[in-house]
């Protein structure tokens, strides 16, 4: 009698086969097509070990498929599907049809949070020996991976957060996070990470996963209240930082590991550079693949059933943290004009709405965006960007951030509308304008609440931009609204970035100034105009170059007004 397999590192339940095991009376379809033997259970152990859909024959003797507890017998059962997939017709010849090629599952490890497709060569000794009947097939490892000349390096992380920040702090901290961030980016359970964190500070460990996660959300939470000194919530993201990229931890991922990357990408593209920003979205989409979040539940076969019942009621946390993260990697992506990580068809249908949540209304935005494929025919794509402007100017915002977000789309659709055709139609133009002079008022509001969104200044700044690249009558009427509430935005913000942004669109006004000055100039000599007009206007060019702070633009900024925050952050 071959003696059980134990196998927790691998998640596996214990194996035991004996004696006991029996000829089944009958075989489904699968096993019959490939003469494989079938312990005539629904569904049998070899279609749940593949993924195949398991099917007997309607006009037969249906006794064999149903048995008692007592009448079966213990077998390995390396996979569990987690949902069966709906039934087929019942005709036999489209049952057989339906069940002659396998369904193409990812496999999850759920204990170690690993996710693979079927086709995967980790996956591949296992499946190898489930084929050859072995009644101890090889656990899902990493078999061979590499030759093993070095050791994996050891966890480098020493530092202590329980001992930097207090309790209460904490807590104050994360009510900031979930009057602010959440409703926006809601892919947390607060109430569940409250308890947990509160086990965390008395002396109850919760693993670097939720270490990293609640050193985010402090970050965040002092970014937008400045609640903790500079240097302290400098130390915590880095904390969070050395984490994420710990040779230890990161070896194994987590939807706790995706939900701190969605925090480190917020928080940098809310302070760090378009670069940095884009490769740490990335890296969350990679780590939702990584952990199959990016799936249905019945789409994954399962090693092992112990987490099949969690998995299942995480369903909601499991979409929503895909879907911030899809929302996060598309918007930057867009916005930089770089590819987005596509890792397949993405379904969120099982996220349960919440009250003063606006992640959906986010979602519905970037599900408007057409693909940004640059060899698609140009009258494609042009109809695709123009049906994008039309949906994003329909869609509900509800938040003042999603109401910007909605005009930096709306943005990032002219730009390429541009580029394919410098003469867009008035409709689509006005569009534009409108979206802009609706999320005008928003960064108002939002800068007066303190958020420091980062669309709050650079949505505004691409507005002005626009109105003067578009260069019509009803742009320039909008410019003045456009630059008051810039500069209002920098003097409260203060900081070289916003200067620097409030300096270039002053200087790109008065460009646009000189070239309608030129132009009047010629229409005047043309029409023998006297030169009286061209010398007041030359008296109030130079009005304009003098107003302007041609300093604070050329010269760099004292080290008092700028934290070099990839520095501090080291990336």
């Amino acid at each position: 009698m071959a003696s059980p397999i134990h196998n927790n590192s691998a998640g596996m339940p214990s194996l035991t086969v004996g004696p006991m095991r029996q000829r089944s009376r009958r075989a489904c379809f699968p096993c019959r097509q490939r003469k494989r033997k079938c312990d005539g259970r629904l569904p049998c152990l070899t279609c749940t070990g593949y993924g195949y859909e398991c099917r007997y024959s309607d006009d037969g003797d249906q006794k064999g498929t149903k048995r008692t507890a007592s009448d079966e017998v213990v077998s390995p059962q390396p996979f569990h599907k987690a949902q069966r997939l709906p039934a087929q017709t019942s005709t036999r010849s489209q049952v057989e049809g339906a069940v002659a090629s396998p369904i193409h599952h990812g496999i999850l490890d759920p204990n170690k949070w690993r996710y693979m497709s079927s086709d995967s060569a980790i996956a591949f000794p296992r499946v190898v020996g489930l084929d050859l009947q072995s009644a101890n097939p090889p656990r899902l490892h990493s078999f061979a991976y590499n030759t093993g000349l070095r050791p994996e390096p050891g966890c480098i992380v020493n530092f202590q957060l329980v001992k930097l920040i207090a309790w209460n702090q904490v807590q104050e901290l994360i009510k900031i996070y979930e009057s602010t961030i959440h409703p926006i980016f809601g892919f947390l359970d607060m109430e569940r990470l409250y308890h947990r964190c509160e086990d965390h500070w008395k002396g109850k460990p919760q693993g670097p996963g939720l270490e990293a996660l609640i050193s985010g959300i402090i970050g965040l939470a002092s970014l937008f209240s400045s609640l903790l000194a500079t240097d302290v919530e400098m130390r915590i993201v880095l904390h969070a930082k050395e984490l994420l990229e710990d040779p230890s931890h990161s070896r194994f991922p987590s939807i706790e590991q995706v939900g701190a990357w969605i925090l480190r990408t917020i928080y940098i593209r809310a302070t760090s550079r378009p670069h940095v920003s884009w490769l740490s979205s990335c890296t969350t989409m990679h780590l939702v693949e990584a952990t199959g979040l990016h799936r249905e539940m019945d789409q994954i076969v399962l090693m092992g059933d112990s987490r099949q019942g969690y998995l299942q009621e995480q369903s909601d946390i499991r979409q929503r943290t895909a879907m911030i993260a899809h929302c996060l990697n598309s918007v930057i992506s867009y916005d930089y004009g770089r590819s987005a990580v596509c890792i397949g068809p993405l379904s969120f249908n099982k996220i349960i709405p919440r009250d003063g949540d606006f992640s959906l209304r986010l979602y519905g935005l970037v599900r408007g965006l057409p693909r940004d494929d640059i060899r698609m025919d140009p009258d494609v794509r042009k109809s695709e960007l123009v049906a994008a402007l039309k949906y994003l100017l329909d869609a509900p915002t509800g938040h003042d951030f999603v109401t910007i977000t909605r005009a930096e789309l709306c943005f990032c659709v002219y730009r390429r509308l541009r580029l394919l055709d410098n003469c867009l139609k008035l409709e689509q133009i006005e569009q534009v304008i409108t979206a802009g002079t609706i999320a005008l008022p928003a960064a108002r509001r939002l800068m007066a609440s303190n958020h420091p969104w980062w669309n709050v200044i650079s949505t505004v700044f691409q507005f002005v931009c626009v109105l003067l690249a578009i260069d019509s009558a009803e742009s320039i009427a909008t410019v003045p609204d456009a630059m008051e509430t810039l500069e209002m935005i920098t003097t409260r913000l203060d900081t070289h970035l916003a200067k620097e942004a409030a300096s270039t669109a002053r200087l790109l006004v008065c460009a646009s100034l000189e070239k309608k000055k030129k132009g009047i100039s010629i229409l005047e000599r043309v029409a023998g105009v006297p030169g009286v007009a061209e010398n007041a206007s030359s008296a109030e060019q130079r009005w304009m170059f003098d107003e302007t702070d041609w300093d604070l633009f050329l010269q760099p900024p004292p080290a008092t007004q700028f934290l070099d925050v990839d520095f501090q952050l080291q990336i």
